[in-house]
């Protein structure tokens, strides 16, 4: 793998740039910011955190950017749209976050990047696919509307016996806004949901409704299966079950923590502004502490060999002190403290 030569002149061009200008930011009574002020203040308090993600963002791309290309990740920020409700929707959501739509795009590539070398790093062994198989329900679509009310629900509910339309009653009346404008459908697998709310699922069969409302920490469900498919076998599941299992290390923050300091280490990473030479401590920090301790143990042991006297020199006090000793004792304790 090529060498990641990072200097800060390079990197983090605003800083450097800045550092040579004395215009001015901003003004008030009690005087000016001037840009080198501004940006030495950016480095200080951000710099290290934004070298990190230049960093990763850089190597993860090297490795794995022909898998994460614009089209994945317009397909990705599409499908999340959707799920939230449609562009306006979306966008209102993005902006509360202080996302604007590329900002966005930039963590989704930056996400789908790191899923990819968690992908490329991680192998499942065949007990491990074989346990989860076992334990494997596949994804159910269903549909619900959420209101906050009982009574509610179940007049809801009589109104559908009575012919009423389950998505458009959802669209009009589900407190869940992210499903409400799809009709309220939801595609899920097990333990993706609260408990209350999949025993009630998994319990229906295709084209059957909750006669009661299903309450649990949100409020009062109404639920009806669309789709419920039946458990293949192993080696149709197969690449489903390695989704699942690879989802679980995805969310396993130590898990990923490990894989990228892996992949940061092989990269042969150079921070050459000591000022921020820190930047990368949580993915290399285990390498340069080893290398720490194995160069206060080399010290250490080189203080001890020149330190291991003193017995020589105990040996001629007690032979001295001793009054039956002869000359010739006292001799060779002199010699033994000379040595």
């Amino acid at each position: 793998m090529k060498k990641l030569l990072l200097a800060t002149a390079t990197i983090l061009a605003g800083f450097t740039i800045a550092g040579c200008s004395d215009s001015t930011v901003a003004s008030s009574t009690a005087g000016k910011i001037t840009e080198e002020e501004f940006y030495a203040e950016m480095k200080d308090t951000v710099g290290s955190s934004m070298l990190q993600q230049l960093i990763i963002e850089d190597v993860l791309t090297d490795l794995y950017g022909d898998k994460v290309t614009d089209k994945v990740v317009d397909k990705q920020y599409t499908t999340e749209e959707t799920s939230m409700g449609g562009a306006e929707a979306f966008e209102y959501l993005m902006l509360q976050q202080g996302y604007t739509p590329e900002k966005y795009k930039d963590t989704i590539r930056l996400n789908l990047l790191i899923e990819a070398a968690v992908k490329d790093k991680t192998k499942f062994t065949k007990e491990e696919i074989q346990t989860a198989y076992d334990a494997y329900v596949p994804s159910v679509k269903a549909a619900h509307i959420l209101v906050e009310d009982e009574a509610k629900a179940k007049d809801l509910i009589a109104q559908l016996n009575d012919g009423a339309d389950f998505a458009k009653l959802a669209k009009e009346n589900s407190a869940d806004t992210a499903t409400a404008a799809n009709g309220g459908e939801v595609t899920f697998s097990s333990g993706e949901m609260v408990p209350e709310f999949e025993e009630a699922a998994y319990a229906l069969k295709e084209g059957e409704m909750t006669t009661e409302p299903v309450a649990t920490e949100y409020g009062f469900h109404i639920i009806k299966m669309i789709d419920k498919p039946e458990k293949g076998t192993l080696k149709e599941e197969t690449d489903t079950i390695k989704d699942q299992l690879l989802q679980t290390k995805l969310a396993d923050s130590a898990y990923i923590q490990k894989v990228m300091s892996g992949i940061m280490k092989d990269a042969n990473i150079i921070i050459e502004d000591k000022d921020l030479s820190n930047a990368m401590d949580a993915y290399l920090g285990t390498e340069k502490d080893s290398s720490a301790k194995d160069s206060a143990t080399e010290e250490s042991a080189v203080k001890e060999s020149t330190t291991e006297k003193p017995a020589a020199t105990d040996s001629a006090t007690e032979e001295s002190a001793a009054t039956d000793s002869s000359a010739t004792e006292e001799s060779a304790a002199t010699d033994s403290s000379a040595e």
